[in-house]
């Protein structure tokens, strides 16, 4: 089995993750060893972890559900809780939350 660089096991987890193989299955596909790849996975998340994002991944095959009128958004913060109309703009939402972290 060939060595691989850190950036290679950082697209490799990425594949895994968007792929719909469990870790055995994408590591006999992929020719690695499951413990390396686990091992690279968890480097992988504490990275993340310590950048204060976590990676979104969006499969666009799956339909988004309508936002019926009356349904509601709550965002829980240290001072309260935020309700908001399920229609509203997604990026008032994103100055809101951006007012909240100055």
């Amino acid at each position: 089995m060939a060595k691989h660089t850190p950036q290679q096991w950082q697209e490799l987890v990425k594949l895994q993750q968007q792929s719909e193989l469990s870790v055995t299955d994408f590591c006999r596909e992929h020719t690695l060893v499951p413990k390396s790849f686990y091992y690279h996975q968890s480097k992988s998340l504490k990275s993340e972890a310590t950048s204060g994002f976590s990676q979104a991944i969006i499969k666009p095959d799956i339909p988004a559900p309508k936002a019926q009128k009356g349904q509601t958004i709550t965002l829980a913060t240290s001072i309260g809780d935020l309700v908001f109309p399920a229609q509203i703009s997604p990026t008032i939402i994103i100055d809101v939350i951006k007012g909240l972290q100055s």
